[in-house]
């Protein structure tokens, strides 16, 4: 088994930090929902432990029979980020299909308006 380079840690760390500075930020400025921004915060908050604590990531490695700990550290990257855009997907489609639903409630609403409105002969014309 080996270990993570300090290379690779210093950028795992420093990549860490500047994500977690920036959702910080947006969350602040409330661009971003505090609900988004806590799965950021934890991601960046797991990096920063791998970075600081390599022999979790040779754990990991170990468990999960990979052969280097900085694979295994970018297979659980790649998991999380999997599951988060799986979520996101769920998300759009809700509403996307809430969107269809209020486009099409909005037109009903406006063709009764207008049939109202020609049967009490206020239509302009």
């Amino acid at each position: 088994m080996g270990i993570l380079s300090w290379k690779f840690r210093i950028v795992l760390f420093l990549g860490s930090v500047v994500v977690f500075l920036l959702i910080a930020r947006f969350i602040r400025k409330q661009r971003i929902q505090v609900k988004d921004g806590i799965f950021w915060i934890l991601f960046s908050f797991m990096l920063i432990i791998f970075s600081i604590f390599p022999q979790i990531a040779i754990w990991a490695s170990y468990l999960t029979g990979v052969q280097s700990p900085a694979n295994c550290v970018f297979m659980l990257i790649i998991f999380a980020l999997g599951c988060h855009q799986f979520f996101l997907s769920i998300k759009v489609s809700q509403l996307t299909i809430k969107n269809s639903e209020l486009i099409q409630d909005i037109a009903i609403y406006r063709t009764l308006e207008g049939e109202e409105k020609r049967a009490n002969g206020e239509e302009n014309s």
